[in-house]
Formats: C-alpha cells, sequence, structure tokens
C-alpha cells in the first residue's frame, strides 16, 4: 500500500491510525501515564487532539 516509505514511516502511520502512540490517553490506559489530558490543555490526549487542536504541537 505505502511503497514509497520505509518501514519506520509506515509503522509511524500504523500506530496513528490504530491511535496506539505514546499519547497520555493511550498510556494512560496501561497505568504509564498519570493522566490521560493533555498537559497543556486538560483534555485527553488523543491522536486527534495532538494533531488538529493542540497549540502546543
Amino acid at each position: 500500500m505505502y511503497t514509497d516509505l520505509s518501514r519506520m514511516q509506515c509503522s509511524v502511520l500504523t500506530q496513528l491510525c490504530m491511535a496506539h502512540v505514546g499519547l497520555n490517553a493511550f498510556l494512560y490506559r496501561f497505568h504509564l501515564a498519570l493522566s490521560p489530558e493533555c498537559p497543556l490543555c486538560l483534555v485527553p490526549e488523543t491522536v486527534t487532539h495532538y494533531l488538529l487542536a493542540c497549540p502546543w504541537f
């Protein structure tokens, strides 16, 4: 499908699409983050928030 991308790029793209990335909302489910919230905005730190809404990123 993504023949022009490296293995790492494909992996990151897949993780983003599945929301299995190192953001607080995901990490909190496994007790790897203290809170699911974005430290700046105080809303759940999801992929959508990270890419589209957060002024920090």
